[in-house]
């Protein structure tokens, strides 16, 4: 009976013969089972293997009896006593819940290791409870943080699995980055060969100088006359000072042209990194360090430069020169020849015994390096409140083990690389005595004239020296490997905020927005956003309120596509926001962030960031309606004046009304206001406030805020709670509904002694 190859493995397994037996002579009936999968943990905390399984109209939990006599089936629910599954997340794992009755029940355990199998499995049960039968396929196996190939667990989503790099790949893409450049880098390749084979001359004029001038007797060669052997002297020594001028200046040659060729592939490679990170989804650097990420791009990227003269001039000129000499060298006499290779195969076995144990050292290395780079700059970007707390010692202490790490790891590349090149020289060497000795009892025997020693020795040299190079090689590669590896990591990162293959284009009237039962979490199995459906007219003003966490700027951050909804959809004039084109998007919705983000610059690059075409008259337009004008023109250079970063040199008020420039500026069909005025004194809110009010009119507006008294001129407000709209009306209408936003305003008017926005506008008035 063949296998069906669709069939999940896990969530519908087979239970072992001794357990399904007892399962069945207590009524369970395994073939009507839709769903069967197990557990590691019982809910008593114990490592143990339980199963679930869920029959048409049951749930049923089943594990091996712990004493003779008790039953198989642990837990037995029937469907239609449940109203409601959820997963309930502790440390180190987390229970899987029935609302039974009005009252949660916990069903199994599980370690984190089955957190992502039973976030499926609750998604399977939930249109099980209402009465439908899920469907179940090999395709429920898939899991995104684990590796297709090798089943290796990833750090995150889409990450690439280290484990499974094929590094001829890896140097097959380095070379692939060298396409554009192919002509050049065949010139460089052209030089080195006429450079190896300039070389090569110099020995053979010592030969001739040798046999013919110097000790011509020797050779069997007549004795030339003193004049003429000065004119051969002359002659031979003149010839071996144009060789080496000649390969001086190819060298020159060779260098500029390695160094233009290095630095543009390192620009391309680091151009295109930089741009990759840039299309990447918010998501991603909330997992990855920011500093981890700039020791990619300002300092991996640059091995590619070294890559470039290795391959043009360092260990493939020293390969070539290697294979060249070793002719030479068999052409001179075959007998030495082979005396010099009999360490050969020592040298080989050491050098893939050293690769083996010295790769994995360069990834801590590296990793070191990295995690050095995001303590420093987690440091040095909040310094401030380094200094606030009195913490310098403390984060002296942090940076220093960061360092000693990189120390240590460093430490035990080298020393084995100490160990290594000089072991390797040494078995070289062997070769060589051996040719001291064999060679010099040839020449005493007369079987090898004087010359051809001495020509034989100097192409020895030659061949020993790139060789001894040679050894150097692993630890470059290893070294160039690991950081190429990481670079490509991220190009080879997909953006989970993709485009669709045929984006379309948004409709550029209207501004409405359509929610449909969306759900999200930045973890799988812990939504945050849960099924939220709503919609906002062209040009409404709707305020969002709810507690701290509650899931408020998750909402908005959807909208915005920071992030994807993990199910449901979000239409923005009827166009689902997955189908559109990002650009259109991002032009299309406005978002004004509680902490508003200044670059270092001028006032006037800030306001005009989102439009860098902006006339002058546009930029003032902009700050004027902002309220930003007044404060920008007390300063000496006005909108010329220069800020620091993160807006140093500005109030919180201040940067918050460029912030809100800035968005006017850009000219938003939607705009967002995330906590606008939660950081700001009270007269800034009033300014803020007014700022807002011209801001808004004509555009569909969504804005977050804690102080209630910004919302009381919306058209309706959503009050959300443990990430669902709980309520839903205007100011007055909730205000006389006495739920959550109720409760809220009578805190807020209980809590507040001090001159509020509302108190001032009205002695503004009077």
């Amino acid at each position: 009976m063949m296998a069906d190859t669709n069939r999940s493995e896990l969530l519908l397994m087979s239970l072992p013969a001794d357990l399904a037996s007892l399962a069945r002579r207590e009524g369970v009936d395994l073939d009507r089972a839709w769903l069967v999968t197990n557990t590691d943990l019982s809910l008593a905390g114990t490592y143990e293997q339980v199963f679930l399984v869920a029959e048409p109209d049951r749930l049923l939990t089943i594990g091996k009896p712990d004493k003779p006599g008790r039953a198989a089936v642990r837990i037995m629910l029937n469907r239609s006593a449940i109203s409601e599954f959820r997963s309930r997340q502790g440390v180190g794992g987390g229970f899987l819940e029935a609302l039974v009755n009005g009252i949660y029940v916990e069903v199994l355990a599980y370690s984190n290791v089955k957190a992502d199998v039973f976030h499926k499995v609750i998604a399977k049960l939930k249109p099980w409870q209402e009465g439908e039968t899920p469907e179940i396929t090999k395709e429920d196996d898939y899991d995104p943080l684990r590796c297709p190939k090798c089943g290796m667990p990833l750090d995150y989503k889409g990450d690439t699995c280290r484990w499974c790099i094929d590094q001829g790949a890896v140097l097959l893409r380095a070379l692939k980055m060298m396409r554009p450049y192919a002509a050049l880098a065949g010139l460089m390749f052209g030089l080195v060969v006429i450079t190896i084979g300039l070389s090569l001359i110099p020995q053979r004029l010592v030969k001739t100088l040798v046999d013919t001038v110097l000790a011509p007797e020797q050779a069997g060669n007549p004795v030339l006359p003193r004049d003429e052997a000065v004119r051969w002297l002359l002659m031979l020594v003149g010839a071996l000072i144009g060789t080496h001028v000649v390969v001086a200046i190819i060298h020159m040659i060779n260098g500029r042209l390695s160094s233009y060729v290095g630095t543009q592939i390192t620009y391309d490679m680091r151009s295109r990194v930089f741009r990759h990170l840039t299309r990447l989804s918010i998501g991603y650097y909330d997992r990855y360090n920011v500093g981890q990420l700039m020791s990619r791009v300002a300092s991996d990227t640059e091995q590619m430069r070294g890559f470039v003269q290795q391959l043009t001039g360092g260990f493939m000129a020293q390969i070539i020169t290697v294979v060249v000499v070793g002719l030479m060298l068999f052409s001179v006499n075959w007998k030495l020849a082979v005396i010099t290779l009999i360490p050969a195969p020592l040298v080989a076995a050491s050098a893939i015994v050293y690769w083996k144990r010295i790769y994995p050292r360069y990834y801590r290395v590296w990793d070191a390096g990295s995690k050095l780079w995001g303590a420093l700059n987690s440091i040095l970007s909040g310094v401030r409140v380094v200094k606030a707390f009195g913490q310098e010692d403390h984060e002296q202490q942090r940076f220093g083990r960061s360092s000693m790490h990189v120390r240590d790891s460093a430490r035990g590349v080298e020393y084995s690389v100490t160990l290594f090149n000089p072991s390797i020289g040494f078995l070289f060497q062997i070769g060589g005595f051996l040719v001291w000795f064999v060679g010099g009892r040839m020449v005493l025997g007369k079987g090898m004239t004087l010359g051809s020693l001495m020509l034989f020795l100097g192409y020895l040299g030659m061949f020993y020296a790139p060789l001894g190079s040679l050894t150097q090689l692993t630890t470059w590669l290893t070294g160039f490997l690991t950081a190429t590896q990481r670079t490509f990591e991220i190009l080879d990162t997909n953006p989970q905020i993709g485009e669709a293959a045929r984006p379309l284009s948004l409709p550029d009237t209207g501004g409405s927005i359509v929610y449909e039962n969306v759900v999200f979490g930045y973890s799988r199995h812990e939504p945050i956003i849960k099924g939220v459906s709503f919609q906002i007219k062209p040009g409404e003003h709707v305020g969002v309120v709810g507690k701290s966490g509650s899931g408020k700027t998750t909402l908005v951050n959807l909208l915005a596509r920071f992030y994807d909804a993990d199910e449901g959809r979000i239409l923005i004039n009827g166009a689902d926001i997955t189908e559109v084109k990002i650009e259109d998007l991002r032009r299309y919705v406005g978002v004004v962030l509680q902490e508003p983000f200044l670059f270092r610059g001028t006032i006037y690059q800030n306001i005009a960031y989102g439009r860098h075409n902006a006339t002058s008259e546009e930029v003032l337009a902009a700050a004027k309606a902002a309220n930003a004008h007044n404060f920008i023109i007390r300063h000496p250079l006005g909108y010329d004046t220069y800020i620091g970063e993160r807006g140093a040199g500005l109030s919180g008020g201040e940067r918050q009304r460029i912030s809100i420039a800035r968005a006017l500026l850009y000219d938003p069909k939607i705009l967002i206001l995330d906590e606008a005025t939660s950081n700001v004194d009270t007269e800034s809110e009033l300014l803020i406030q007014q700022a807002l009010e011209r801001v808004t009119k004509g555009r569909t507006t969504i804005a977050i805020a804690h102080r209630l008294s910004t919302l009381k001129n919306c058209n309706r407000i959503f009050v959300v709670d443990d990430g669902k709209i709980i309520e839903n009306g205007t100011h007055d209408e909730l205000v006389k509904l006495g739920g959550l936003y109720y409760k809220l305003v009578k805190i807020q008017t209980e809590l507040s002694r001090d001159a509020n926005v509302d108190m001032l506008n009205t002695l503004q008035k009077k």
